[in-house]
């Protein structure tokens, strides 16, 4: 169940280029947000000339929204790992949110997003194909435990692991929304329920 650990190929010097104006596109755009953040100033970061950017990105837009796709899966696939750890054992339901909220933490345009500081773009990661492959994983780990036994038997994987996703999702903004304000025992009462819906009948 472990996620394809393959070698990347090397990239190109255009495959290059295009990472770095991403990369800087994702720390300038975190920082400072789509408005006050010119095509000229990434370009600068990424140390290229001022119209290469437009040679990989129609436009400022474009650019933004490339950004925002990589840095929140990024984040999302960064912290869905522990779903694939087999050593945690059913630690992984508690260990998913935090996993995710500390990978968010890493990534600064898709924590500027969650938290709802560029509104306009928000329902953008909701379709991300990292948050597929994260309803992947849930269910399938899911489906495991219930052949262990560990998760009743009665209930449908891919829709549960769905539905535990989306709610994770909706607490994630939560937490990244409210910062240091958000109410930690929130996490916990849903974590609750997640064990209540899970845990075979003794």
């Amino acid at each position: 169940m472990a996620p394809d650990e393959s070698p990347s190929p090397a990239l190109s010097k255009g495959e290059q280029t295009r990472l770095d104006i991403l990369h800087a596109a994702i720390e300038r755009f975190g920082r400072d947000g789509f408005r006050s953040t010119s095509v000229a100033d990434i370009a600068r970061d990424a140390d290229v000339s001022g119209t290469a950017a437009y040679a990989y990105f129609d436009n400022k837009k474009a650019l933004f929204l490339a950004a925002l796709d990589a840095d929140a899966a990024a984040a999302i696939s960064e912290g869905m790992a522990i779903v694939f750890d087999e050593t945690v054992g059913l630690r992984w339901r508690d260990g998913l949110l935090f996993s995710l909220v500390e990978s968010v933490s890493r990534h600064p345009l898709a924590r500027r997003v969650l938290a709802n500081q560029e509104p306009d773009v928000l329902d953008r990661v909701v379709d991300l194909p990292a948050l597929a492959e994260l309803r992947k994983a849930v269910a399938a780990r899911l489906a495991a435990e219930q052949l262990e036994g560990s998760v009743r038997s009665d209930i449908d994987a891919a829709v549960v692991g769905a539905g535990i996703s989306s709610i994770i999702l909706s607490l994630l903004m939560t937490l990244t929304q409210l910062g240091e304000h958000a109410p930690v025992d929130q996490a916990a009462d849903v974590l609750a329920v997640f064990e209540a819906t899970l845990s075979p009948p003794r």
